[in-house]
């Protein structure tokens, strides 16, 4: 049992390697799309053929028509939706876009570049945007979203002493409407410290590594904070995604981080891929739900 799951490990490792990064990022890239469609009805069948083509028809993947094609879907997509378009469908198309033009000089150091800039300003500018947001910087951002967000409920009674009937209470708190009557002064309930400490946590964690990625995908890649932008970005994507899997803008930058990967360090294409799968199992496993309802059968 133990050679065969060798055997195994070794053909993936020598198929992994047998992609450069351009055609490991592009099949990650149309693996996104696939498994995340894109659109309404009338984009989203033209988008997944042209993804099951570059994925099925050999030499396919690097065609400047097939990213062009995409760039101009992705971007018909995010004009209909306009100006409600969630941020990850701009940095989608601007991508594809990256491909098309890459493929078209058929230049690899265009994607390359493209890459490690999309990357960085992405960053840069989701950082600046909390720094420069008091409600943001001391808090009180993650303080409400824990409250008002369903996505986060498990999160939060598993890693604070806050309870779903305390959410819940707190929730209608928020979202009741005061215009006839007087908003009670306070919530309905004390906040718990640990719910505290929760909420300036997650503030101080994402400050920090969204800086932290912003400035090593920018500043010249050989420098020491450059050297370090891949492992730095794949905890990000391991640690947020487990919290709110918002997958289709995690494996798009992972698809990023693998096209500006040095190819000379094969561990890091495999930590790249690893992450792409394990944010598989984040938005299929319901990992914190699992962990609540084993602890309160315990209790």
């Amino acid at each position: 049992m133990v050679s065969v799951v060798k055997q195994q490990l070794t053909r993936i490792k020598l198929g992994i390697n047998s992609y450069d990064s351009w055609e490991l990022a592009a099949r990650l890239t149309l693996l996104t799309l696939l498994l995340s469609p894109v659109g309404n009805w009338f984009i989203r069948p033209f988008t997944l053929v042209l993804c099951v083509l570059g994925l099925l028809i050999a030499g396919m993947w690097r065609s400047p028509s097939l990213w062009a094609a995409l760039a101009l879907l992705t971007g018909i997509r995010f004009y209909i939706d306009w100006p409600l378009s969630d941020n990850h469908a701009y940095l989608l198309s601007y991508w594809c876009l990256a491909f098309a033009v890459a493929a078209w000089l058929d230049n690899k150091e265009v994607l390359i570049q493209n890459a490690r800039y999309l990357v960085g300003l992405t960053f840069a500018l989701a950082a600046l945007q909390k720094w420069i947001s008091p409600d943001y910087v001391n808090g009180v951002f993650f303080l409400t979203t824990f409250l008002l967000d369903e996505r986060f409920e498990e999160f939060v009674v598993l890693f604070s002493s806050i309870s779903f009937d305390q959410i819940d209470a707190a929730r209608d708190y928020l979202e009741d409407d005061y215009r006839a009557v007087a908003a009670p002064g306070t919530l309905p309930f004390v906040i718990p410290g640990s719910f505290w400490w929760l909420a300036i946590m997650s503030t101080a964690w994402n400050l920090f590594e969204q800086t932290l990625i912003a400035i090593a995908f920018l500043v010249p890649k050989d420098s020491r904070l450059g050297r370090i932008r891949d492992p730095a970005l794949l905890v990000f994507c391991f640690s947020i995604y487990a919290v709110v899997p918002v997958v289709s803008f995690g494996w798009i930058i992972l698809a990023m981080g693998v096209a500006q990967s040095d190819e000379k360090s094969p561990a890091i294409r495999y930590w790249y891929i690893f992450a792409f799968i394990v944010l598989i199992f984040y938005y299929e496993v319901p990992w914190a739900e699992l962990l609540n309802a084993e602890m309160s059968g315990q209790s």
